[in-house]
Formats: C-alpha cells, sequence, structure tokens
C-alpha cells in the first residue's frame, strides 16, 4: 500500500471506531419515553456544518460530537418525535446545534411526538443546546467568527423585526446551557413561531433572549442552574403563559432576569420584555431572601396577570413601579417595572393589551379551575423534574 492509502484506511478506521462507540454509549444510557416510542432505525453523527436544507427524521437516532452549523440560507427541518443526542465534547467547542443569521430551523413536534434534543451524560450543562441568530434589532450589534474546522459568522441583528427564523414547536432541550442559555435567541425576529418549549436541567439559564422581537407561548424552564428566563440586549418581544422553576438552592441566580447595561453603555433602546401569566416556583434562599423576578439598569419589564410578583433591583439604581387594573381591560392585572432613569407614563389606563396575547381572567400560567388533565405543564411532552 502507498503511504496515502495507508493515511486514509487509518481515517477511516478511527471514525468507524468513534461511530461504534457513540452507539454502544447510547445504548448504555437509559432510555427515556421517546426513546421506547420509536423504533429508531439508524444511529448517524452529525456533520459539523450543514450548507443546504437538511432533513432529520423520527426513525434515526443523531448524535452531536461538536457545534452543527447551518449555514448558506438552509433550513434545517427536524420531524415530529425526532431524537438529537450530545456527546461529550471532543475537541473545540461542545455540541450544539446553532442556525445562522438568513437560515432557519422547522422543528414542530406534537404534544404526542415531542422533539427531544438531549445529552448522553445526563448532567447539567453537557451540551451549548440550541442557538438560532436573526436579523432582527439588538441594542448593540456583534460581529463574531466562530474559528472551528471551518470558519463561520455567528454574528446576528439587524433592522428587520419581522425577520422568520423558522419555528419551535413542542421541543424539549434537555442538561444543556454549558455556555449560556439551554435555548438562546439572539436577535430574532417576531417572524419566528416558538411555542410548547422547554429546558430541563440546564447547565446555565433555561431561555436565553439577546435582544430581538421574537414571540414565544408554552415555555416552560426546569431545574435550571442560573435563570429560568433571561433577556438582554434590548429584548422587546412578548411571552404567553410561561412557567419556571427556581435556581438550585445554592444559586443566588433569579428565576427571571432583565437586563439593560452597564452605567457608562448608552443603549440605542431599552430591554422591555411584556410577559403575561407568569408562574415561578421558587422557594427562601439560605441567607433568607427571595428572587423570583431581578430588573437592572436600563430596563423595563412589563407583567400582566403574573401570579409572581416579588422583584428586586439593582441596589444603586432608581426604579419606577406602576401598577394596577385598566377600566377598559376588567380582570387584567397590570405591573410596569422600569427602571431605565425615564420616567414612565404609562398608567394602567393607557396600557393596551397587544393582539398577540389571549385575553385570561386569571393570574398564574395555568388556569385555577382547570383538570390536571388539560393543565398543560403536566402533559405528555413536558418533562417532570424535582423540587430544586
Amino acid at each position: 500500500m502507498t503511504r496515502e492509502e495507508i493515511i486514509f484506511c487509518r481515517k477511516a478506521l478511527v471514525a468507524f471506531l468513534f461511530m461504534v462507540a457513540a452507539m454502544c454509549l447510547s445504548m448504555l444510557t437509559s432510555c427515556s419515553n421517546e426513546d421506547e416510542m420509536f423504533d429508531r432505525e439508524t444511529t448517524e453523527v452529525l456533520p459539523s456544518v450543514f450548507s443546504e436544507d437538511r432533513t432529520l427524521y423520527t426513525d434515526t437516532e443523531y448524535l452531536i460530537s461538536k457545534p452543527v452549523f447551518v449555514t448558506n440560507g438552509a433550513t434545517l427541518t427536524i420531524q415530529r418525535g425526532a431524537l438529537l443526542k450530545a456527546l461529550p465534547a471532543s475537541g473545540q467547542g461542545k455540541a450544539a446545534i446553532v442556525i445562522t443569521k438568513g437560515c432557519k430551523i422547522v422543528a414542530n413536534g406534537t404534544e404526542d411526538a415531542p422533539i427531544v434534543m438531549t445529552a448522553l451524560i445526563k448532567e447539567p450543562g453537557s451540551w451549548d443546546g440550541v442557538i438560532v441568530l436573526g436579523k432582527a434589532p439588538v441594542s448593540y450589534e456583534y460581529e463574531t467568527l466562530y474559528c472551528g474546522t471551518v470558519a463561520t459568522d455567528i454574528s446576528y441583528g439587524g433592522s428587520e423585526g419581522n425577520d422568520d427564523s423558522g419555528s419551535l414547536q413542542f421541543v424539549r432541550v434537555e442538561y444543556a446551557g454549558a455556555a449560556g442559555g439551554a435555548v438562546t435567541f439572539d436577535g430574532v425576529g417576531r417572524g419566528t413561531t416558538i411555542d410548547h418549549c422547554q429546558s430541563y436541567c440546564s447547565g446555565g439559564d433555561g431561555f436565553m433572549f439577546n435582544g430581538g422581537t421574537v414571540n414565544a407561548r408554552y415555555l416552560i424552564s426546569t431545574g435550571a442552574s442560573q435563570n429560568g428566563l433571561c433577556f438582554n440586549e434590548g429584548y422587546t418581544g412578548k411571552l404567553q403563559y410561561v412557567m419556571a422553576t427556581a435556581p438550585i438552592r445554592k444559586s443566588v441566580w433569579s428565576v427571571v432576569s432583565c437586563n439593560g447595561t452597564g452605567k457608562l453603555e448608552v443603549p440605542s433602546f431599552y430591554t422591555h420584555p411584556v410577559i403575561a401569566n407568569l408562574s415561578t416556583a421558587h422557594d427562601n434562599k439560605s441567607h433568607g431572601r427571595r428572587y423570583p423576578i431581578a430588573v437592572s439598569a436600563y430596563s423595563r419589564l412589563t407583567l400582566v396577570n403574573s401570579s409572581t410578583r416579588e422583584a428586586v433591583a439593582d441596589d444603586d439604581i432608581p426604579v419606577q413601579l406602576i401598577g394596577g387594573q385598566p377600566g377598559a381591560l376588567p380582570g387584567i392585572d397590570y405591573i410596569l417595572i422600569n427602571a431605565t432613569r425615564e420616567v414612565s407614563s404609562l398608567t394602567p389606563d393607557r396600557f393596551v393589551l397587544d393582539t398577540f396575547f389571549e385575553r385570561t381572567d386569571y393570574e398564574g400560567a395555568v388556569a385555577p379551575d382547570v383538570m390536571k388533565d388539560r393543565d398543560w405543564t403536566k402533559a405528555g411532552w413536558v418533562r417532570q423534574g424535582k423540587k430544586p
């Protein structure tokens, strides 16, 4: 054999052994309900780049060994009931699914066949998770190059508030959050569809929104090590029906965090999420204070029919609190937490309920009189967690 043939054979052998090891490790890990729901006929390790449209199928178990980038305007489609598993980190960067700017992810599971993205090592922060980069406005635009095996532009932000990055429906992301949020939306626009998504046991935040205008319904963050939901960089979207549990007991993090900028920086616009029907499950911390919601300088947070009202702000910033029931909206409870240093005149009577929201007459993520079998936070697609 020539030297080139020997090198080729060695590379082929290494690839084969890696595949066999990954399959063995996958079989040794405990099975979830989704593992048993479908007959996975094959196992496939995903490549580092999808530069053309690609579909991931229900009958295949997909292994993620490194960051996987969707580039060149491509769409990654994931079928209902599909299963993706992140392998332990090897080489540069932990496993992740990264949808770069101008690309789409179409991951539409169903209540009885959710899409599950998990890890072989069942520990928080075992992989990075799902990162979607869009063209919607952010208060600071980042131009960044990922220098892996293939240089990839991972910048985000722009001027397209209605930017469409695809859809995530009935998706559960487990044991992610190695470097931030288990599910991160960076400059994602309101043309994107997000509903019925869960972050389970994230090593960082559950859901992170960095700028953008994307809206979402039915989000549940269970057992994140840091914030259940984190808003930064001028995020101005809307959320409804949100449940988040407290970070681990020893953590100083809040369940919900709304962040502006540093004192010496002047943003082009403020972080201001509007959240309707929020519930948080939080316990007394060891030092005797509770932190369900934290608001920092140069940000605003509007709550509508939230069952959580306790909030803490940075000690050295002035905060304006406005609350009450709008006269034209009976049954609606309105709270504005304003930490921008600019006085807001948005009193309850001036508050207008955006057409995105469904009108409710109860506080929290679930109606108090709903039967257990109709409680969306207890549905089969949601993985239940232990009390943190």
